[in-house]
């Protein structure tokens, strides 16, 4: 991942809380599951209750947990992620409710097993409401490539007052924020698309490839057409793992 190798050894999770380049290698005999989540999906199951910004501030980082001595915490997330898994194999009314909230029951069991960290220091309410709406405004305008100050004039503050509330909330600026995002969707796109690479970089706003490649490597450390080769073989290294026991959530 990066260039670094991670051992785990199950049950365990590693959560990634922001875009990286690698693969996955699971031992015969072992099962796992590898899962992509949406920024949108992420900010439905954390809501808006009392625990939501401690909730932010752990999916926000990586981080491994052991869930040896978890039982029963384990048993949860698992059929959780079978429940996701299911609902997108056969997707019915109502599918995408329900897949925020197994996403939300997942998170709260990582948060138990994690001890419950809370995020340094607190935000307040109007901060917290704040940096939601941000995100939520991202989701919808990140492909028009906004500019910060767009950003925070839909949200009716400043440019400054934006940054410190995204550099202390979650210790990360807006503009980091937004390339992130427009980050992990090129790369979900050049895993899971046909498109070339420039009408790829068409697609999210890029009118010069030539921009769209350099912000890509920028972001990841490499250029789009090796990473969608990189994961074309690592793919096919993998097809003797079940593909039941694998799934790219939404």
């Amino acid at each position: 991942m990066d260039g670094d190798r991670h051992a785990i050894s199950g049950p365990a999770v590693m959560w990634l809380g922001s875009l990286r380049v690698g693969r996955l290698r699971i031992d015969a005999g072992a099962a796992g599951y590898r899962a992509w989540i949406e920024n949108q999906m992420i900010v439905a199951a954390i809501g808006d209750q009392a625990e939501s910004a401690t909730l932010g501030y752990l999916v926000e980082r990586d981080f491994e947990l052991s869930l040896a001595g978890h039982a029963d915490q384990a048993s949860l997330i698992e059929r959780c992620i079978a429940g996701v898994h299911a609902e997108l194999r056969q997707p019915q009314q109502g599918s995408p409710l329900l897949i925020s909230a197994l996403v939300r029951i997942i998170l709260v069991a990582l948060l138990r097993v994690s001890g419950g960290e809370r995020p340094p220091p607190p935000a307040s309410g109007e901060r917290s409401a704040l940096l939601q709406r941000f995100r939520q405004l991202v989701e919808m305008n990140f492909r028009s490539h906004w500019t910060i100050a767009q950003y925070a004039e839909a949200l009716r503050i400043s440019p400054d007052r934006l940054h410190a509330i995204c550099t202390t909330g979650i210790g990360k600026s807006p503009k980091a924020l937004v390339s992130e995002r427009l980050a992990h969707e090129a790369a979900t796109r050049l895993e899971r698309s046909a498109l070339t690479i420039e009408q790829l970089g068409n697609a999210l706003g890029f009118g010069d490839p030539a921009h769209f490649s350099n912000f890509f490597r920028r972001m990841t450390g490499m250029a789009p057409g090796r990473y969608r080769k990189l994961v074309s073989t690592a793919r096919a290294e993998a097809a003797t793992v079940p593909a039941a026991r694998f799934a790219d959530w939404p």
